[in-house]
């Protein structure tokens, strides 16, 4: 009679555990945690931690370079408060890092449709969980949610459009939470350069939102306020600069557009002394001669 069926795994392992193949029960104690990961260095505490901060700014840079500058819309703090540029990484980045983090996203509720405060308009807002399992961090009744008024709405109508907005609230849920528990919602553009640098990826090429001037002005437009004078040229790249008005206890001045590739030279021209100094060099010039039209006695 044979007692096989009640040996363990354990029994039936080889005794030379370096010649046999990786067996089930090798996988199932392999660390799966950043503080299982960060004990392989040791059980020292200051070891640990040492352990646990490079783990995480390993897998946010990895995160960062895994991204495109699609994925980031930028945003600019007044010059006043700094000017300090920080990215905010969108839907469709979040699912390039989601597995990085071993993010998972569990218990969603069903999108709830509002009314708009006109005909026509209606948004989409729709709660779920997540949690990551390498940081053992856990987020509940986190909402995303867009709205029929999106760009992306666009030239959209009826059921397409109704599909459009919930696909849509959905995928920023699942934004939300990934930003939440990856830490990647306000990421300084210094860090964003850092982890791209030997790429063709440059943040330059990043779309820019809020602090960057209006719509147009983002586009390439001078400002509706800008002085009928010609734009002074950048003394580092030559560019010609823009015209940024008065902002707060700051005055206006011209900038460079270009100012993000040469950021250890910057460059910046008061505005009122160029205007000042673009006025006398008009007044100075010597006027033009009249000129006649053809077959006109003199």
């Amino acid at each position: 009679m044979t007692t096989d069926h009640l040996q363990t795994p354990e029994d039936r392992l080889p005794e030379d555990a370096s010649d046999h193949q990786p067996h089930q029960l090798d996988f199932i104690a392999a660390p799966t945690t950043i503080g299982e990961l960060a004990t392989l260095r040791g059980t020292a505490p200051l070891d640990v931690i040492e352990a646990r901060v490079q783990i995480v700014e390993t897998l946010r840079r990895a995160s960062i370079r895994a991204t495109h500058p699609e994925d980031w819309l930028l945003f600019k703090a007044p010059d006043e408060a700094g000017g300090q540029i920080v990215g905010y990484l969108q839907d469709a980045g979040c699912d390039r890092v989601r597995d990085l983090w071993g993010i998972e996203i569990f218990g969603i509720g069903r999108p709830e449709k509002i009314a708009g405060d006109q005909p026509g308009v209606f948004h989409y807002v729709i709660t779920g969980n997540g949690r990551c399992k390498l940081t053992k961090q856990t987020v509940e009744a986190m909402e995303g949610g867009r709205s029929s008024t999106d760009d992306f709405c666009k030239d959209r109508t009826g059921a397409d459009l109704e599909l459009s907005v919930r696909k849509a609230a959905r995928a920023n849920l699942d934004g939300n939470i990934t930003r939440e528990l990856a830490g990647l919602k306000a990421v300084p553009i210094e860090e964003i350069e850092r982890a791209w640098t030997g790429t063709a990826k440059k943040t330059a090429q990043c779309r820019h939102g809020r602090g960057f001037g209006s719509r147009s002005e983002r586009l390439g437009a001078e400002p509706a306020s800008a002085p009928d004078v010609q734009a002074p040229k950048c003394g580092v790249c030559g560019a010609l600069s823009r015209y940024r008005p008065a902002s707060g206890s700051r005055g206006a001045f011209y900038g460079c557009p270009n100012y993000q590739k040469h950021a250890d030279r910057k460059w910046t021209m008061d505005a009122a002394k160029w205007i000042e100094q673009a006025k006398k060099t008009a007044a100075a010039a010597p006027a033009e001669p009249a000129t006649r039209e053809p077959g006109a006695e003199g």
